[in-house]
């Protein structure tokens, strides 16, 4: 028997949860934990709709933590990870559903690597199509890559292939989704867990940099799979420029942390820059799309160029003005 299947035999693998007015998406996350051998603890930052009803009515056995107020993403994570007790313990977004035995295949290869401090699944959206599941950190190469179109590339490749996979193996990356992440216990508490100065966005990446320097892998581990709705109903609920807002800010202060001052103002310029090619690459394609492709694609403009104007605003001034 392996060590993984040793660790599993000994109970369930804790999945925490950040709740926010998730009633549309929560009832079928928390099916998939319990229908994968997980056990639910939901951490809600002032829920107002039916989310924590629907949860009771899932799972008797789920355990709810209220924060009370919108703490933030990280610090819900935090509040919620001191529930748990186990080895290794998988942290979800609301609107994510874990297919078959990925709970216990992430919790096993994990158990089976000592080295590993986190790892994530290949995600997917709704539809079963393929879903960016990591990425590059901040920086010039990352950058470049961005505002030429390199990293779009990449993911296009991927998406036209699949369900053929390019990425077949687990492979150390940069940073990992945090739509869901399984961490190790001892990785996650060597390094103080989620930095709660990121409010949204980013902080996974932040933490990923953490456990890297601290001497932990951090591996995409693409035989675990999950859907994930990615975003949800995040931008329908609120059309203003407050997601984008705590987007930017978190990446302008992911790039602070790590990058010199110049090499931080550069990085945000191309990223600019990205978006800005994305305006003009969907206005053309606008004009060869029926609808509803077409209003799909002026949504789309709507949204990069309101990055391009957040990012520009940051490269002016070296700051972001986050919601309150």
């Amino acid at each position: 028997m392996s060590l993984g299947e040793l660790w599993m035999r000994s109970g369930s693998v804790e999945v925490v949860v950040v709740t926010r007015n998730s009633a549309g998406h929560i009832g079928a996350c928390v099916d998939s934990i319990v229908a994968g051998g997980g056990e639910p603890i939901v951490v809600d930052n002032g829920s107002t709709d039916a989310t924590l009803e629907i949860v009771r009515s899932r799972s008797r056995d789920a355990r709810i933590v209220t924060s009370g107020e919108n703490r933030g993403y990280g610090a819900a994570m935090n509040l919620g990870f001191q529930e748990t007790k186990g080895d290794c313990v998988i942290l979800s977004n609301p609107d994510v559903v874990f297919l078959g035995d990925s709970i216990r295949k992430m919790a096993e290869f994990v158990a089976s690597h000592p080295k590993i401090g986190l790892t994530g699944p290949q995600q997917m959206f709704p539809d079963r199509s393929w879903q960016r599941s990591y990425g590059d950190l901040p920086g010039i190469w990352p950058g470049i890559k961005d505002a030429v179109g390199l990293t779009t590339l990449h993911n296009i490749v991927r998406r036209v292939f699949w369900p053929r996979r390019i990425d077949r193996r687990p492979k150390e990356v940069p940073y990992v989704d945090g739509a869901v992440l399984a961490v190790r216990r001892d990785a996650f508490l060597g390094v103080n867990g989620f930095d709660q100065e990121f409010f949204l966005s980013a902080d996974e990446c932040d933490m990923c940099v953490r456990l890297r320097k601290a001497g932990w892998d951090v591996v995409f581990f693409p035989e675990a799979q999950v859907i994930h709705v990615r975003g949800a109903d995040t931008t329908k609920r609120d059309p203003s420029d407050r997601f984008v807002r705590y987007h930017v800010g978190s990446q302008h202060l992911l790039a602070s942390r790590n990058l010199p001052p110049w090499q931080v103002r550069f990085y945000m310029w191309l990223e600019k820059i990205q978006f800005q090619r994305l305006v003009l690459t969907y206005a053309v394609l606008r004009t060869f799309l029926s609808e509803p492709r077409a209003s799909r694609a002026t949504e789309k403009i709507r949204w990069f160029r309101v990055y391009s104007e957040v990012l520009g605003e940051c490269i002016q001034t070296g700051s972001v003005v986050l919601p309150k």
